[in-house]
């Protein structure tokens, strides 16, 4: 799975109100257009709390 782009999901996510859990995250994207790959990212990052956009981009890179 490629590692989306951090430019792609700061405008996917920018209207996110951190800190926010995944299931808002994955909210937001969707609602934004988000592909399958960048919800499949969302997705398997862990359950939890991300304090900002940066906390998503290394959790996403995270994911393999």
């Amino acid at each position: 799975m490629t590692t989306p782009d951090p430019d792609r999901l700061h405008a996917l996510l920018s209207e996110v109100d951190f800190p926010c859990g995944r299931a808002e995250l994955i909210r937001q994207a969707t609602a934004h257009g988000a592909d399958d790959s960048t919800l499949g990212h969302l997705g398997a990052i862990p359950d939890s709390t991300y304090p900002d956009l940066e906390a998503v981009t290394s959790a996403c890179a995270r994911i393999t």
